[in-house]
């Protein structure tokens, strides 16, 4: 899964559109010093996005905004994806 384009919102979120979800976009809040999804707006054209993907597009945004370290550290953090 790839970025394919992300836009800053009000409050510190960014809205990401994620190659494996080209007409779904999420929405990640930040918290603490890292980014979370906060909620997707799924489009029926895509297929269903199940905890697994949430996490890869936490990781893959996160990384990109050069926040991954601290979202490593979490408590919910189970292991390197990628």
């Amino acid at each position: 899964m790839d970025i394919l384009t992300h836009s800053y919102r009000k409050k510190g979120q960014i809205e990401f559109v994620f190659d494996a979800f080209p007409h779904s976009s999420a929405v990640l809040t930040p918290i603490r010093h890292y980014y979370f999804v906060r909620y997707v707006k799924w489009s029926r054209h895509d297929p269903p996005v199940t905890r697994n993907d949430l996490e890869e597009m936490e990781i893959l945004a996160n990384k990109m905004l050069g926040t991954l370290q601290d979202y490593r550290k979490r408590k919910a953090y189970k292991g390197p994806l990628s």
